[in-house]
């Protein structure tokens, strides 16, 4: 697994045992900052048990649990941006007690200079880079939706979500005609509901829904209400799905008009172009709550998806083929081929595919790697080193 190279870099990479005797999700870096000062970074990763050796920092990239930022938020050691630390005490309803930057700024951890850079996988979400004391590059990733801002670098730390080459759901182009298909085939017959993730995904539907001139009501539970109010600058009316049944006389019928639709023998929509919606009309400007039988659009989690009757279309908004509903191809990553040619344009010694844990696709995307001419390895061969105890036993 390159152990010998990363030891030429500066650098050793490796797994930790958790406190119940199992290995903690991710990766640990070892290395010196420019003065000489032994480092290690916690990448992703739950926090160390406080009787125990802490890592000079938790690096938090974004603020998907299967990163988890909600174990590391708690810790004062941990890094992330503020929208990541915002989404981190929306979603989990605790308070962030690290450290916090603005996307793109320098900061620096223990006399290490770490640069930040916005990767558009979710609002926040960011890649740290930084050189060691024999001027190593080290980049880490996360998960990835717009490599373009990111660096060159010699050691490449990154996922392989959609990294699976054997795969063909991870060869994908964001389907945005078939968003916009779906909303002018349905509304003002049928109620729409979108599933998809709470954070990230909503928001992104949100605001392509937007973008295509809706500008009635979306309707959503609490904790996406509050992440996409927080996160989407043009969110537009939301309301929140809940218990409470609302009188239909709240609300008016809605229509659109459009200035052109074109459509083909297999009734997808050559080309779209909105020019008005009617919106609905509250009889209280204080509603909050609203059923699903009240609005014309909803995003809900996936999971939410089947409690809704026969007049729903439902579609799930995902780039994977595994849930029972209609596709609609909408991803906060890259595909295979995307994440193959960020790999070529950033050009690393070594890279490392830490993310997802426990999935053969990081061993796939690393061995699809080596045979595309670059050295590789997975978080699946990284070894794993014991937690120590900590020698002065003071708590994190």
């Amino acid at each position: 697994m390159y152990s010998s190279e990363l030891a030429e870099l500066g650098l050793v990479i490796f797994r930790q045992e958790s406190g119940n005797g199992g290995i903690k999700p991710h990766i640990f870096i070892r290395f010196k900052s420019k003065n000489g000062k032994s480092q290690t970074f916690a990448i992703d990763t739950t926090r160390t048990p406080s009787s125990k050796t802490q890592p000079d920092a938790y690096l938090i990239t974004h603020a998907h649990s299967d990163h988890f930022g909600k174990s590391a938020m708690l810790s004062e050691r941990a890094w992330c941006s503020k929208e990541t630390a915002k989404a981190l005490e929306i979603r989990y309803e605790k308070e962030y007690k690290g450290n916090t930057f603005e996307m793109g700024d320098t900061i620096n951890i223990n006399d290490a200079d770490i640069q930040t850079f916005d990767v558009g996988h979710t609002p926040g979400s960011t890649a740290f880079f930084w050189e060691n004391e024999i001027g190593t590059k080290v980049l880490v990733t996360g998960d990835v939706k717009d490599p373009s801002q990111l660096p060159k670098c010699d050691v490449l730390i990154t996922e392989a979500s959609y990294g699976d080459p054997e795969d063909m759901s991870c060869y994908f182009k964001d389907d945005v005609e078939s968003l916009h298909h779906a909303i002018l085939s349905h509304l003002g017959e049928k109620k729409i509901a979108f599933g998809a993730y709470e954070f990230g995904k909503s928001q992104k539907a949100v605001s392509l829904i937007r973008e295509m001139g809706y500008d009635g009501p979306i309707a959503m539970n609490s904790k996406t209400l509050s992440l996409t109010e927080n996160f989407v600058y043009n969110a537009g009316k939301l309301v929140e799905l809940g218990n409470h049944v609302s009188s239909t006389e709240n609300f008016k019928s809605v229509s659109c008009s459009q200035t052109q639709i074109v459509k083909n023998e297999g009734s997808c929509v050559d080309a779209v172009k909105m020019q008005t919606y009617s919106s609905y009309a509250y009889s209280s400007a204080e509603m909050k709550a609203t059923s699903k039988n009240d609005c014309s659009i909803c995003i809900v989690p996936i999971s939410e998806l089947s409690s809704f009757g026969s007049d729903t279309k439902k579609y799930v908004l995902t780039c994977r083929l595994d849930y029972p509903f209609e596709n609609i191809r909408l991803s906060d990553h890259l595909d295979v081929g995307g994440l193959t040619q960020m790999v070529k344009n950033i050009s690393p010694k070594v890279t490392v595919v830490y993310h997802p844990d426990k999935d053969p696709r990081t061993d796939k995307f690393a061995k699809h790697l080596e045979k595309n001419g670059f050295k590789a390895c997975s978080i699946n061969q990284i070894q794993i080193l014991a937690c120590h105890k900590k020698h002065n036993g003071s708590a994190d």
